[in-house]
């Protein structure tokens, strides 16, 4: 059974305001900047800190322009801001490793012939056949020899003259000239082809000085001393109008 009472309602009164008279007496201890904390071991560190300002920087004034030339530049019209110009090559200098080393090239030996013997015997286009043959000419041959082959120049030269015609167009055309034709014969007596040695300067004298002398020497009888021999001779065939 609870009874409610005066003296009961003051009591809890004074006790409620003596706790909160302690609990404001202990906050106002503990907040207090004097007030010497004891830490322990179990006590949490307490951070500090401090607020300040930040620096500020420094700012340069510039000087103060004069009023003439404020004047000035308001006066004047604005230019453009000059373009920088562009810097030139630099030129390198060619060093050595850059330059191209010009290597000279070896000397050719020059091979120079060796001297022929004048003894050993050379072989002419005089002297040879065209199958390879020596041949004999009045220029290698002596004796009877050389007798044999001037008598059958002049037994071609009497046969070849009765085949001598002057070209009608060589004529008309007022061509003259001297061939040698050379003729060589074989071993066996028989006649080859003859062949133009030096030209007369028109190649229709050449045809029909090689024609005549060819049927001169099918007719020419070959000498004794030449038999079983082979030779060359050379006959000149002069082409004139006068002589027709």
């Amino acid at each position: 059974m609870t009874f409610d009472s005066t003296e009961m309602r003051a009591l809890a009164a004074r006790r409620l305001r003596y706790a909160i008279a302690a609990s404001v007496l202990l906050h106002i201890l503990d907040l207090w900047p004097g007030t010497v904390r004891v830490l322990t071991k179990d006590t949490p560190p307490v951070l500090q800190a401090t607020l300040r300002k930040p620096p500020q920087p420094a700012v340069e004034l510039a000087p103060p322009t004069p009023a003439r030339a404020v004047a000035r530049s308001q006066s004047e019209p604005a230019q453009a801001p000059a373009l920088p110009r562009p810097a030139a090559p630099m030129l390198e200098r060619p060093t050595s490793s850059s330059v191209p080393q010009t290597v000279a090239a070896p000397a050719i030996p020059v091979l120079q012939a060796a001297p022929r013997p004048e003894s050993a015997p050379t072989a002419t286009t005089s002297t040879l056949s065209a199958s390879g043959g020596a041949l004999l000419t009045e220029a290698n041959a002596s004796g009877e020899v050389v007798d044999g082959l001037r008598g059958y120049r002049l037994a071609v030269a009497s046969q070849a003259r009765r085949f001598k015609r002057y070209p009608a167009q060589a004529m008309a055309s007022g061509w003259e000239g001297s061939a040698e034709i050379r003729v060589e014969v074989g071993s066996d007596g028989r006649p080859r082809t003859a062949t133009v040695v030096r030209s007369s300067g028109h190649e229709l004298l050449d045809r029909a000085a090689l024609a005549m002398i060819d049927a001169g020497a099918l007719r020419a009888r070959v000498p004794e001393n030449l038999r079983g021999k082979a030779f060359a001779v050379a006959l000149p065939v002069v082409f004139n109008l006068d002589d027709q």
